[in-house]
């Protein structure tokens, strides 16, 4: 099993809306793809996320079979 974490800072406003909004819109569009990959096992998507030292904006966590799966997409 491989798990793969991904973080993002998001700025505060673009053309397309605030930072709430498009981190909304990316967490739908993530979650979205749960079924579309079927090298994809799991997706979990959290906003606003505070660890020790730094905030996140979107936060993505996915699971995979092995490296060669997560290789494929």
């Amino acid at each position: 099993m491989i798990k793969h974490i991904v973080m993002w800072k998001l700025k505060e406003q673009t053309e397309d809306g605030t930072m709430a909004e498009n981190a909304a819109t990316i967490k739908e569009k993530l979650e979205a793809l749960s079924g579309e990959i079927p090298e994809l096992k799991k997706v979990e998507v959290g906003i606003g996320i505070d660890l020790p030292g730094s905030t996140w904006d979107v936060v993505l966590y996915t699971e995979f079979e092995s490296q060669a799966a997560l290789d494929e997409i």
